[in-house]
């Protein structure tokens, strides 16, 4: 594990914003143009001016969203909508939520994470396109905006025990959005923050959410290393540390949802008989059924079936399985054999024509099943396939051994609100 330590958050100032939930959001990565717009008008002091802002006409070099962002984090400064901690802290955050129906509770926490590549394990490749988008906004802004989610495990449990001492009393933050009730807690004994360090110090950390954010975060601490110099003073300053949520894997709830595909197919292909070759077809009454025999078929073994669900405008709904002559070619490393892995190679690439997937135009994601078929119907894409989640197992051997998973592989529910610190 890196070294973590407490720090002074900036968090907002709750006898300015009488409403809290108006100026938090989502993770940058998941709000749509909509989603954006709506953020805009919830509050003139909603988090995304600075996380995501919008570009304008006359943009240039010194004048963009870059920069606004960096001024209007400085007027909130200046007029107290934010407020810095009097003292160090680690930041205890609660997240209430159901999942199939059933009341869970995932309990972590936000500290200052020392940028070490050796001390992080990664399971996604990474896009140079978000990468400079986000570094262009951290060296504006000179702030972490948004955390990065990382996971470890303790078996024993005792970093969960030093977090339910400091959530006893009345949080700083509860709100209720989206269905999932986030609650913060500012934890500035040292005594808990001592006994949190001294249990996470020999441990591994897996990256869950933040793959872009913490490879800029090494850049940016590179960046101002060449310019600060080298000197002890330089080396123990902020751009040093990265803003990381972490949580216990072992002692909270953490199910992986699968991301859908919606393609655009090439002009006379049809998207049920261009994967017949590949294995077998067959016709389902609808949406349910397909995710209900995704949800049937998670069974693991040395001769997985893989199997997926189709559905076009015109030809409805499917279900297919590869074939066993072709689940023979399978490589059997464990990238390989995720199920995204497979419905890449055989079906999106070698049936649908679709390469380069992290950057053709010719492919999207969503999370939503619905959505997905909704888009179809309206004539925005050819096809949506869905398919099975990948396992937290399969994630963790994947860092543990270093290989990159595919694009949009995970879906961790539910998000970190952007805005608490």
């Amino acid at each position: 594990m890196p070294d973590i330590r407490a720090f002074r958050a900036w968090r907002y100032n709750p006898a300015k914003i009488k409403d809290l939930s108006a100026v938090f959001a989502p993770p940058y990565d998941v709000i749509s143009c909509s989603q954006q717009e709506a953020l805009y008008r919830a509050n003139p002091h909603n988090v995304i001016r600075l996380e995501l802002g919008k570009e304008a006409s006359g943009d240039s070099v010194s004048v963009n969203k870059y920069t606004r962002a960096a001024d209007t984090l400085k007027g909130w400064k200046s007029k107290q909508v934010l407020l810095n901690e009097k003292s160090p802290a680690i930041y205890v955050y609660v997240q209430d939520y159901r999942e199939e129906g059933k009341k869970k509770t995932r309990l972590g926490f936000f500290a200052a994470m020392k940028v070490d590549e050796k001390a992080v394990l990664k399971h996604e490749n990474t896009l140079q396109g978000p990468k400079k988008d986000r570094l262009a906004l951290l060296k504006a802004v000179r702030t972490n905006l948004s955390p990065i989610w990382g996971l470890f495990e303790d078996k024993k449990g005792s970093v969960q025990a030093e977090l339910k001492k400091a959530i006893q009393g009345k949080p700083a933050v509860d709100v209720t959005m989206g269905g999932v009730r986030h609650r913060l807690y500012v934890e500035t004994r040292q005594r808990v923050i001592g006994a949190v360090q001294k249990v996470m110090k020999p441990k591994p950390m897996f990256i869950a959410d933040g793959h872009h954010r913490f490879e800029v975060a090494c850049q940016f601490r590179d960046w101002m290393s060449s310019r600060e110099g080298r000197s002890q003073a330089a080396l123990g300053a902020g751009w040093g540390h990265v803003m990381t949520y972490f949580s216990d894997y072992v002692h909270n709830p953490l199910k992986i949802f699968p991301t859908q595909r919606l393609l655009n197919l090439r002009p006379g292909v049809d998207p049920v008989e261009a994967v017949r070759k590949m294995g077998e077809l067959e016709r389902v009454s609808g949406l349910a059924a397909v995710l209900k025999r995704l949800k049937l078929n998670r069974v693991e073994s040395k001769d997985k079936k893989y199997t997926f669900g189709l559905y076009s405008k015109k030809r409805g709904f499917f279900m297919f399985t590869l074939d066993r002559r072709q689940a023979a070619r399978v490589k059997r490393d464990p990238v390989s054999r995720l199920d995204v892995a497979v419905l890449h190679r055989f079906l999106v690439e070698s049936c649908y024509h679709i390469h380069a997937v992290e950057s053709s135009d010719a492919i999207d994601f969503t999370r939503d099943p619905e959505e997905a078929v909704r888009k179809v119907r309206a004539g925005l894409f050819d096809l949506a396939i869905f398919l099975r989640p990948t396992s937290l197992e399969e994630m963790l051997v994947a860092s543990k051994k270093g290989l990159k998973m595919p694009q949009k592989s995970t879906y961790f529910y539910p998000k970190l609100l952007t805005g608490l610190v």
